[in-house]
């Protein structure tokens, strides 16, 4: 059940047609080269002496290369490992000496940043250098990919170890989520049953790392001309070429992408008739953006998965229910509608507590409508952090032989069966929930950001100070305190999530 059997399955159907398109110069590597030439990686590793289970930390930009060699290690067993190189330095580094990876893959920065710093690095015993060797030792992918000789791809089962892929460490530290092949063959499969991806379509990776998924789904990847380490600078005009040169089906972005996007295409009056899916993921998306962007896509529609590193996808909704029937909900200060469970997710809620769990018979669910810890369990579950026990217990759940992961996130279950997203567990202020109560606001305040100071509920609005504004937000008598701040500090991965600890510590000094 090797994951990579879907890359031989799309070889098959669509053979000398492009899998991977680069926007920015039309460059092409087809399903047939992409195939073969992950096989004569994955035989070039083998040759190098890893073996099955062996870790390889890849730091290569969005591409053909990172494609590449991600499925020569699904095929010859090598688990690689994602971490985000935004979450800094120190953590990047941190995140390198816990996890000991036993090889490298690189561009020619990381392999000088290895050698800057080898007390992270002192486990890597193989370097693969994605460009120029700068080393004496290791291999180029220019020189595997020459490789001769067939591979056979290396069998295993469901519960097989595929990578280890970091979370970006937004609201906590940075932990390693072990994926199996049977996780990755499920996500194919939901993504399939839940969205309607199907073989032959064209997708525009603006969030780079579903090009990854792309080939297993059958679909051309085309990757936009945008620096995937500063997502919030992506330019509209770049996108919108890529899915109108290409007439893409599908893409797929950040929240922080859309939101310059959307203005600059009502501006235009620009549509692109062809997109079937524009998906956003990574922080939640207001009802107001997404019915801007739905005018964009005249035949087609937006959608907001929901879900985690951890286990994704794990609800679904679209734009048309969004806008017609829970945005005013959302107004109300009810969270946000991430809709129902994916395919083949069950979702319950239990009781907010920051303790382990040793047993799902001790989280018994609670009743529709109340607000809770939203816990899933399905194939597309992960069930551990790699060398991290006590991250495991504090986030796990046992369920005999199946395994229930905390999102760590807040919300409840309408009658209707639809699941509402209410913010994270540990951004909670008293009885206050981000999404809830931002949710009121960002209707005609643009974005805002509950915070706690000194066990105080302040809101923080985005943007220049605005007295009116601040005493219309204090006439709601929700929050005691407003305070604007000119530009929110946000994730790496997305540019989209909210560091509301960051705001919370710069609002201590302001908030008297």
């Amino acid at each position: 059940m090797n994951v990579a059997e879907h890359l031989a399955r799309a070889h098959a159907e669509r053979g000398d047609d492009p899998a991977i398109i680069l926007a920015k110069d039309d460059s092409r590597l087809s399903f047939f080269e992409l195939d073969w030439h992950s096989s004569s990686i994955a035989q070039g590793f083998r040759n190098a002496n890893l073996l099955p289970g062996d870790r390889m930390l890849v730091m290569v930009r969005p591409g053909p290369d990172l494609i590449r060699i991600v499925w020569a290690c699904f095929k010859c067993g090598v688990l690689p490992v994602l971490i985000d190189p935004g979450m800094g330095l120190f953590n990047f580094l941190r995140c390198v000496e816990r996890i000991r990876p036993a090889a490298m893959a690189g561009i020619e920065l990381a392999h000088v940043i290895s050698l800057l710093f080898p007390f992270a690095f002192s486990s890597v015993k193989q370097r693969i250098y994605a460009g120029r060797r700068v080393w004496f030792d290791g291999h180029t992918i220019a020189e595997l990919i020459a490789t001769p000789g067939p591979y056979s791809v290396e069998e295993v089962d469901k519960d097989t170890a595929a990578a280890i892929l970091f979370t970006s460490g937004s609201t906590g530290p940075a932990k390693g989520v072990l994926y199996t092949h049977g996780n990755f063959d499920a996500q194919v499969t939901s993504l399939r049953e839940t969205y309607g991806y199907a073989s032959g379509q064209t997708d525009v990776a603006a969030f780079p790392p579903f090009s990854l998924f792309d080939p297993a789904l059958g679909m051309t990847s085309v990757i936009p001309d945008l620096d995937p380490s500063k997502m919030a600078k992506t330019r509209p005009e770049a996108i919108a070429h890529a899915m109108r040169h290409y007439r893409a089906q599908n893409v797929f972005g950040s929240p922080v992408i859309w939101r310059t996007f959307a203005p600059w295409a009502e501006a235009q009056g620009a549509t692109f008739p062809d997109v079937q899916r524009l998906m956003i993921a990574g922080a939640s998306v207001p009802p107001r953006l997404i019915a801007q962007l739905r005018k964009a896509v005249p035949n087609g529609d937006v959608g907001t998965p929901y879900g985690a590193t951890e286990a994704l996808p794990v609800a679904a909704v679209w734009g048309k229910d969004i806008v017609e029937s829970f945005a005013q909900r959302s107004a109300e200060g009810q969270g946000t509608c991430v809709g129902r469970p994916a395919e083949g997710i069950e979702v319950r809620i239990i009781l907010v507590s920051d303790e382990p769990i040793l047993d799902i018979r001790e989280a018994p669910a609670l009743p529709d409508g109340e607000v809770g810890e939203i816990c899933v369990k399905g194939a597309v579950v992960t069930t551990l952090y790699v060398d991290n026990a006590d991250a495991t217990e504090k986030s796990k759940i046992p369920d005999g032989a199946d395994t229930w992961h905390r999102m760590g996130d807040l919300g409840y279950k309408d009658a209707d069966g639809n699941l509402w997203f209410c913010g994270r567990k540990a951004e909670r202020v008293g009885p206050l929930y981000t999404d809830n109560v931002e949710g009121r606001f960002n209707p005609w305040c643009g974005r805002t950001a509950l915070v706690g100071v000194r066990g105080e509920p302040v809101l923080v609005v985005e943007g220049a100070e605005d007295a009116a504004l601040k005493q219309r937000i204090l006439d709601t008598s929700v929050v005691k305190h407003v305070v604007f701040h000119q530009a929110f500090p946000v994730d790496a991965r997305h540019n989209s999530k909210i560091h509301r600890g960051t705001l919370a510590k710069w609002a201590q000094k302001v908030v008297r």
